[in-house]
């Protein structure tokens, strides 16, 4: 069989049950269920049950939608509440329940144990192959295997860590670098492999502990890298630098790479904010202080407080009564989650320092509504900006990267924007009148150079630099 055409009839694993109907869970249910596996969904929130039955996603993800009508109309994706029937003849049982932060950055696996011991108490088959979808800690994989025994069975217990990006989970589903695989039972670990096969990618199989490190360790060397170009922007703005020519220079090198080299408001989501803490707690627990990645949180943090800073100064200082227009809520494009997005830090500064904030997201106000009380959320970016005293883009979706600057200029108090995703056209908003202001590049006015905003202390021009 070719690959990239889904399973044959005669590779099929039999039925396999999917734990969890949230991001990863549903995502992977969707598109296992579109190459050919016959898939049990499994979750107990009725409401979103429902919501999934009627052919709608509970969470806005390109793609999604008329991939879960599809599977659905083909019979090959079934909803369930009830695990006895989930586990009913599957030869397989995937968990991808939530791993949320407790308070001291560790990750709570009560979830992913719970599920566990309700799929081994249901399990039909004496071959069933337990998959930890979800995102655990370093040897928790190990440590939990002593709860796949039942009645002098033991069933083979592996992790396959997921490595989908909210706003293009479907296509990263379906175009991964590697699938990753660990576990002790080698024969496992390839029938978990099967499922994968049709797709056009590497296979790497280990032991379960290294697997789920190399999770962890992307996401969190990821997280690093954009927290050091944020640093580095910061820097050109102090010596007169433009962070978008540094960050090309920089990633030009075969050895770093230009993604994830982008100036701006840090990371957020669910995923780099907690994996990162969870690493640096598992680090802990086993006496290492992990240094790098506690820097990397810091500066993530400190990057938002530097940007409400720039708005602040804009204003000569006082944001009392002023009108700030927030484009964007999401914590990145192509999704409605808010989950540690920037938005939500960048407007309850705002609001602290006497801000009047009205914002606007394509998909996200509902959901930043209700962490938002104080702010007024609208649908038309159009309407959010009249009359602002300043426009602060928060979120680059290609909506606000399309607005027509001229059509914006007469509705403004000020003519003010700063972008801090550095993904707005500054000549066309210089043209257009505004005075716009980004991260780690000169401040452009209209008929005027760019100009750094910055001084030169003593000690620098003395030293040759600048």
């Amino acid at each position: 069989m070719s690959r990239g055409n889904g399973l044959s009839a005669a590779q099929q694993p039999g039925p396999l049950c999917v734990v969890g109907a949230g991001y990863v869970g549903l995502v992977t249910a969707v598109c296992l269920a579109d190459s050919g596996v016959e898939v049990r969904l499994l979750d107990v929130d009725q409401t979103r049950l429902a919501l999934l039955r009627s052919g709608r996603s509970p969470i806005h993800e390109p793609l999604l939608d008329d991939l879960l009508s599809k599977v659905l109309r083909r019979g090959r994706l079934v909803l369930c509440n009830d695990v006895a029937e989930a586990m009913r003849g599957a030869r397989m049982a995937m968990l991808a329940v939530g791993t949320p932060p407790l308070a001291d950055g560790r990750a709570d696996l009560s979830q992913v144990r719970a599920a566990l011991g309700e799929v081994v108490a249901n399990a039909t088959e004496s071959d069933t192959v337990v998959v930890i979808k979800s995102t655990v800690p370093p040897g928790t994989t190990a440590a939990l295997r002593a709860l796949c025994r039942r009645s002098g069975r033991t069933f083979p217990l592996c992790v396959c860590p997921e490595f989908l990006s909210e706003g293009s989970a479907v296509k990263d589903f379906h175009h991964p670098p590697q699938v990753v695989i660990g576990g002790d039972d080698r024969v496992a670990c390839e029938r978990v492999a099967r499922l994968f096969e049709y797709l056009d990618a590497p296979v790497r199989i280990t032991d379960s502990t290294s697997a789920e490190l190399i999770k962890y360790g992307t996401n969190s060397f990821l997280a690093l890298k954009i927290s050091f170009i944020n640093e580095m922007a910061h820097l050109c703005e102090l010596t007169g630098a433009d962070v978008q020519v540094v960050a090309d220079g920089i990633g030009t090198d075969s050895r770093i790479g230009r993604a994830f080299l982008g100036a701006g408001l840090g990371f957020g989501g669910s995923c780099f904010p907690k994996d990162v803490r969870a690493l640096d707690m598992a680090a802990s627990y086993h006496g290492q202080s992990f240094w790098l990645l506690r820097a990397a949180v810091e500066v993530n943090a400190q990057q938002r407080s530097r940007f409400v800073a720039k708005i602040q100064k804009a204003l000569r200082g006082n944001l009392a009564n002023k009108r700030i227009a927030v484009l964007g809520l999401a914590f990145k494009p192509g999704t409605d989650d808010i989950r540690a997005a920037a938005s939500i830090d960048v407007i309850r500064h705002l609001e602290d320092l006497g801000a009047r904030v009205v914002a606007t997201d394509p998909v996200a106000g509902a959901k930043a509504a209700a962490q938002l009380p104080f702010t007024e959320i609208v649908a038309d970016p159009y309407e959010c900006v009249s009359g602002a005293d300043a426009v602060v883009l928060v979120t680059e979706w290609p909506e606000y990267v399309a607005l027509d600057w001229r059509r914006i200029a007469p509705l403004v108090k000020r003519h003010l924007v700063i972008d801090g995703r550095n993904c707005l056209d500054g000549e066309a908003l210089v043209a257009a009148g505004f005075t716009y202001i980004s991260m780690g590049r000169a401040v452009r006015r209209p008929g005027r150079p760019a100009q750094t905003d910055h001084t030169l202390r003593p000690e620098l021009l003395a030293s040759g630099i600048g």
